[in-house]
């Protein structure tokens, strides 16, 4: 990691951790709320919200891998495969 200034890192990630700090610190100190949320997102499932169930999905699960192809205008590969040739210096 590069140091700049007695920083290490990437800084924008921890300010991008403030609203889930606070947010855990309320859900911690007050665990009700949090199972009243869970509560409402499985009676939302129940009647049939495709995006709770897949939040519920996601959750229980993991989410889904996803695939990435690299195509030709065609459609073919793009790539048949990566050959690797050590040459030694003379």
């Amino acid at each position: 990691m590069a140091e700049r200034g007695g920083q290490v890192g990437n800084q924008n990630a921890a300010k991008s951790r403030m609203f889930y700090d606070k947010l855990r610190l309320v859900l911690v100190q007050e665990p009700h709320r949090l199972r009243s949320i869970a509560e409402q997102l499985v009676s939302q499932a129940e009647a049939g919200e495709p995006w709770a169930i897949k939040e519920i999905i996601d959750r229980v699960d993991g989410k889904a891998i996803q695939a990435t192809t690299i195509e030709n205008a065609d459609g073919s590969p793009l790539l048949g495969g990566i050959q690797v040739t050590f040459i030694k210096p003379e």
